[in-house]
């Protein structure tokens, strides 16, 4: 440490999400930092309104189907396959200025996204996943991850 630094003191605490969340894991390739990595992950709190009231039915389902899931980007995907057990495959992979990624996991723990996998784009997936579902309804998605970082999304 640089000789006027004395002490340093860290307190860590337990994240509190109250309502749904979801865990999910991703990687953003054209990231600057850490987050290109392909496999880091998110514990992360979602709030859905429709009609201008908060539909906690429907936070909780995406929370479920979004438990421990990886979310993909098709643009990532570079080989697809079904092994001899019949459990289909797919692998994901990608160069970053941190190097070069790929992951392969069983298609049954994969979300895909026809985009990328930024919060933003999430949010608006969700939202317009619902939208469809509810095509009368206004919806207004608000996705988090982590701690102060997150997007908001109406349709």
């Amino acid at each position: 440490m640089p000789a006027n630094v004395t002490d340093v003191d860290i307190a860590l605490r337990e994240d509190v999400i109250e309502g749904a969340y979801y865990h999910y894991v991703h990687g953003l390739k054209k990231h600057m930092g850490n987050c290109q990595r392909i496999a880091h992950g998110h514990r992360s709190p979602i709030r859905i309104d429709r009609n201008e009231h908060r539909d906690r039915d429907l936070e909780n389902q995406w929370a479920k189907r979004w438990q421990d899931i990886y979310v993909g980007s098709e643009e990532d995907v570079t080989q697809r396959w079904v092994a001899e057990d019949g459990t289909a495959y797919v692998t994901f992979e990608y160069e970053a200025n941190q190097g070069e990624f790929a992951l392969t996991l069983p298609e049954s723990r994969v979300y895909m996204l026809d985009s990328d996998t930024t919060v933003e784009l999430i949010a608006a997936h969700i939202a317009g996943q619902l939208k469809s579902e509810f095509p009368e309804d206004a919806i207004r998605v608000k996705a988090y991850e982590g701690v102060g970082k997150g997007a908001i999304a109406s349709r």
